[in-house]
């Protein structure tokens, strides 16, 4: 789950998705938006109960969903065979794996789509906070009596002149506002560098790591990656910080897993049930 500006964006849905978000204190009800990676049950599963528990808690405000094509016939197969009633617009958009493609935007963040290599066709997912626009010190409003359209010349970034001849510098009478935040979600996947060069530069990237280095081989069998290769696209990326996840059920718990990515990417962290990351600036 991420909010953006209480704008909540729920990524894959497996089985126990409810239960976790009611764990978690997340009104499930304001989710506008839900991003499928692709259809292994482990991923997906959970989404017909989510979509009908919208609607007997009587949601009508429209639910954007994304995912694979295949994803709207099972919903409405599901929906015909139990004879449900949604009492809400459902609006399905496909998602491909060409290439990386804007899924939503608005004035504030936008949700893409980029390819990973898994064994069906699968996305990662990228959020972007949009840029803020500059604000004007409101003591130079006040002190230079500056008009609204000056005041909304200087917000787009331009220097303003004035009728007395002055001039009113933007990088003086602004301040600069705080650089966009982004989240990447690389979802079941084998090493694949293109990988990196979709992600660059986000401030935080969840990446699965489902074996560990000596796994390598069944890894790459899997369309899976290791934690050693997930550390290392973090690393190509330039990422700000990397969380693993999606660990095999093999291990006992994701510690050997995050030692190992470590070594290669030093800011990592494990994934675990409720944890709450803050994306840094």
């Amino acid at each position: 789950m991420v909010n953006v500006h209480e704008k909540q964006f729920l990524l894959d849905c497996g089985e126990g998705t409810q239960i976790a978000l009611r764990h978690g204190k997340i009104r499930m009800m304001r989710i506008d938006h839900i991003a499928i990676s692709h259809l292994h049950g482990d991923h997906y599963l959970g989404l017909f109960g989510l979509l009908s528990t919208f609607s007997l808690l009587g949601r009508t405000r429209a639910l954007n969903l994304y995912g694979p094509p295949e994803l709207e016939g099972l919903i409405l197969s599901h929906e015909k065979v139990g004879e449900s009633v949604r009492g809400y617009p459902l609006h399905f958009k496909a998602t491909q794996t060409e290439s990386a493609e804007i899924l939503f935007e608005d004035g504030s963040v936008s949700l893409e789509s980029f390819p990973v290599r898994h064994r069906i066709p699968t996305t990662g997912f990228l959020l972007r906070e949009k840029p803020r626009e500059l604000g004007v010190k409101r003591d130079w409003i006040a002190r230079l009596e500056l008009t609204l359209t000056e005041i909304l010349s200087l917000k787009r970034g331009e220097d303003v002149q004035r009728p007395d001849g002055t001039v009113v510098l933007c990088d003086q009478a602004c301040h600069v506002p705080p650089p966009p935040r982004s989240y990447a979600f690389a979802a079941d996947t084998r090493y694949w560098e293109k990988v990196a060069e979709w992600v660059q530069g986000v401030n935080l990237l969840y990446h699965e790591a489902t074996f560990d280095a000596a796994m390598k081989d069944r890894a790459t069998k899997t369309f899976h990656s290791t934690a050693t290769q997930a550390a290392r696209i973090a690393a190509k990326a330039e990422v700000g910080q990397l969380v693993i996840g999606h660990v095999s059920a093999r291990y006992e718990n994701a510690d050997a897993l995050l030692e190992e990515a470590q070594l290669v990417f030093p800011n990592t962290v494990a994934a675990s049930d409720g944890l709450i990351l803050e994306v840094s600036r």
